[in-house]
């Protein structure tokens, strides 16, 4: 076993005493258990192959076509004579949400 000394902000600490105290009772050695057992979680995710995206066209609850990218997904829709705008394009990985700039009015 080896010691490691760390530094969390009070909230962090907080939540952390809350969530023990919730899951594993007043034990000894709780927190450190639960943290250990965070970070193997975490350090295990990041050894794992990195999935591609994937993309899926769905319609009427069934999918009609999946690909890898946007443009291999809209030509097999085009193979199977598909109207890409009667199916839902659903994406694997979740896509950052669109900054709009530029000036903003009020519609009265």
């Amino acid at each position: 076993m080896v010691n490691l000394t760390i530094s969390l902000s009070e909230e962090t600490v907080q939540k952390l005493r809350k969530t023990v105290r919730e899951r594993y009772g007043n034990r000894k050695g709780a927190i450190s258990g639960m943290i250990e057992e965070s970070l193997k979680q975490k350090l295990d995710s990041f050894e794992l192959p990195q999935s591609s995206q994937t993309f899926k066209a769905v319609k009427s609850n069934r999918v009609v076509a999946e690909a890898e990218n946007l443009d291999t997904l809209a030509k097999r829709l085009r193979e199977i004579n598909v109207d890409p705008r009667s199916v839902r394009i659903l994406s694997s990985r979740k896509l950052a949400p669109i900054a709009r700039t530029g000036p903003r009015r009020r519609i009265s």
